[in-house]
């Protein structure tokens, strides 16, 4: 039988806990909440206040959200289009061994945001002048892999060895990049599923935990880059106006397809986690670890 590796899980149950009780510690009421995303993090809408309140996997992740919250304040600070933290509020509380914020409930609506819009934000994001006070980590491409792999849930060893090799590879490649662009405060985890129009039909940035100091290129390479290796998620239009919004063409950089793979990485490992809540989730990681063992494929996956 195939050896598998465990840990400690981080169901919507689990989750819904720590919502519990950090709306306690807080004064806010949990009933009724809403689950919105289920992912990297649990994000759930409260029905007795405009807020979202959004639970970090686990206490190891606190230094993390605590850099989350230093960059909204900031970017609130110099009026960035990105999501606020709700006011006058504890913020980074654990509760039930989970790290705990709490955010302003956006009202969206209209169409959704699309690549040109987040080349726009990331354009305007790269050119703020970042407080001097604001310590950044340096930017790790692959560090979050690695502990997805130390934690993995019903995952052969065959696969993980596999991507453990893989990250090797990967670092190694990348630390040999020449970057065309001057590094700098980058938001880490740039694709569309992390910007939100409002009903006013403006457009916001979230979700601060990947940010970091690091190659600009990576924010682009993530927004618009993986079209050129096989994805067909945006079509060469919407590509050429992404590139006129934001002045750099990441398909002429040489580096990309050392982004592209570590992005696949990346992205088969954030579904690695979730691998048991769903037959779906489990066949499309069998078609992602497949198509990794071949470069050459084509990458039809389906997004989650």
């Amino acid at each position: 039988m195939t050896e598998t590796h465990t840990a400690r899980g981080f169901s919507l149950q689990h989750a819904h806990k720590a919502l519990v009780a950090a709306c306690a510690h807080v004064g806010l009421d949990s009933e009724d909440a809403l689950p919105l995303r289920v992912g990297e993090n649990k994000l759930f809408r409260l029905a007795s206040a405009p807020v979202v309140v959004r639970i970090a996997r686990s206490v190891d992740l606190l230094a993390d959200v605590h850099k989350e919250v230093a960059i909204a304040q900031w970017l609130e600070a110099v009026s960035f289009p990105g999501v606020r933290l709700f006011p006058d509020c504890p913020q980074a509380i654990i509760c039930e061994g989970r790290v705990v914020t709490f955010w302003l409930h956006v009202d969206s609506g209209g169409p959704s945001p699309d690549f040109g819009d987040l080349t726009v934000v990331l354009r305007e994001l790269h050119g703020l002048s970042k407080p001097v006070n604001l310590v950044l980590p340096l930017f790790d491409p692959l560090g979050r892999v690695e502990d997805r792999l130390d934690c993995a849930q019903s995952v052969s060893d065959r696969d993980i060895e596999f991507l453990r090799q893989r990250i090797k590879e990967l670092y190694a490649e990348y630390n040999a990049l020449e970057f065309a662009l001057p590094a700098g405060h980058i938001h880490g985890d740039a694709h569309r599923g992390n910007l939100m129009r409002r009903t006013d039909g403006s457009v916001i940035l979230i979700d601060f935990e990947r940010f970091a100091f690091g190659p600009r290129e990576w924010d682009l390479s993530t927004a618009v880059g993986i079209p050129f290796q096989g994805f067909r998620w945006i079509e060469d239009e919407e590509y050429a106006q992404a590139v006129e919004a934001y002045g750099f063409d990441i398909a002429g950089w040489p580096g990309l397809h050392t982004m592209r793979r570590i992005r696949e990485v990346a992205m088969t490992t954030w579904l690695m986690q979730n691998v048991d809540h769903s037959p779906d989730i489990r066949a499309e990681f069998d078609r992602r670890m497949a198509s990794l063992r071949h470069d050459d494929l084509p990458r039809v996956w389906r997004p989650f």
